[in-house]
């Protein structure tokens, strides 16, 4: 590969590289890109490494991937974010595949002190943790950052400024949110943050439930394709596009507050039944929205969105939504 690589294209290595015979060489393309200078946004750098890091550690190669999380890491650094949580998290995960235990625990130890900064810094803790056998030290974490936080909020909630109160707020959140999840992986009775976790969940979904989108597995969708071709330009030329896109459809509605996503799953001969019975002549994105909308009516199954990290991804590929779709959005 010598062409300019984009996000998306970083995105498609990534899951090229679950069924590849020669993810190491996956893996070198994205290095190669970086040192040559051969990516579209320089934002890339980091995420180009920690991606070939991932991959350089399925392949059985975990010192090269801790390098290269390293790499990533000075890298997200160098680019002016003040935090690196998700680098972190790569190289404590391949820390601990590669047996360096307490070396893992010492950079997730730096992951810790972002608890009470960084939003997103409590499920890539848990995550890591829990998925290392270290469960009961991710709920200890999360406890005591998640105090810290809630003082800081009955702190701030006095002062004019919204802005701070409210990151203040959503770093809570997600703290009591990974906690019980962490406690609900320890078989822990709920405690009263537990239950401040629930109620506030339920607060949200209340008011803000987001839409139900419609998905067509690969085989289904590679036949609506065959049939229908105008339909690539709203739902994407190709299964990779398409899952890419409603990926994106649900971070941008997870980012705007709605909750309690969930997904429909459609079928070529189903949309063709729909579009029959409602006289459509023209299939495009206005019909198969239609033909969402009556499988949610009709009660068809749905699939929650998102999964946790490490389950498997909404898509039916069976690959851990981590290493799926997640990085699609």
């Amino acid at each position: 590969m010598n062409g300019v690589l984009s996000t998306e294209d970083i995105d498609r290595i990534a899951e090229e590289a679950i069924d590849s015979e020669s993810p190491e060489l996956l893996a070198a393309s994205l290095v190669d890109a970086v040192e040559h200078g051969r990516l579209k946004d320089d934002a890339d750098v980091s995420y180009a490494l920690i991606v070939a890091a991932e991959i350089t550690a399925d392949a059985g190669q975990p010192d090269a991937a801790i390098a290269l999380a390293e790499r990533g890491i000075e890298a997200y650094e160098q680019s002016g974010n003040e935090s690196a949580c998700y680098p972190m998290a790569v190289r404590a995960d391949v820390l601990f595949l590669a047996g360096r235990d307490e070396e893992a625990m010492t950079q997730l130890s730096l992951l810790r002190d972002q608890l009470t900064q960084d939003s997103e810094a409590a499920t890539l803790l848990s995550d890591v943790l829990v998925s290392n056998g270290r469960a009961e030290t991710a709920e200890a974490w999360l406890t005591e950052a998640l105090g810290v936080a809630l003082r800081r909020h009955d702190e701030l909630d006095s002062e004019p400024s919204a802005s701070a109160s409210d990151e203040v707020a959503m770093v809570a959140f997600e703290l009591l949110q990974a906690r019980h999840a962490v406690r609900h992986e320890l078989e822990l009775p709920h405690d009263d943050h537990d239950d401040l976790a629930d109620e506030l969940l339920d607060a949200l979904e209340e008011p803000d439930d987001g839409p139900v989108l419609m998905f067509l597995p690969k085989p289904e969708y590679d036949e609506a394709l065959s049939r229908w071709p105008q339909l690539a330009a709203d739902c994407g030329a190709t299964w990779d596009e398409h899952r890419a896109m409603t990926e994106r459809d649900f971070a941008s509605f997870a980012e705007h507050g709605a909750v309690r996503l969930a997904a429909v799953v459609g079928s070529a001969d189903g949309l063709a039944a729909f579009a029959r019975a409602t006289g459509s002549v023209q299939l495009d994105g206005d019909v198969v929205q239609a033909y969402s909308d009556s499988l949610v009516q009709a009660g068809s199954a749905e699939v929650n969105w998102p999964p946790g990290r490490n389950d498997p991804c909404w898509c039916g590929s069976a690959t851990k939504y981590k290493k799926c779709c997640l990085p699609r959005s």
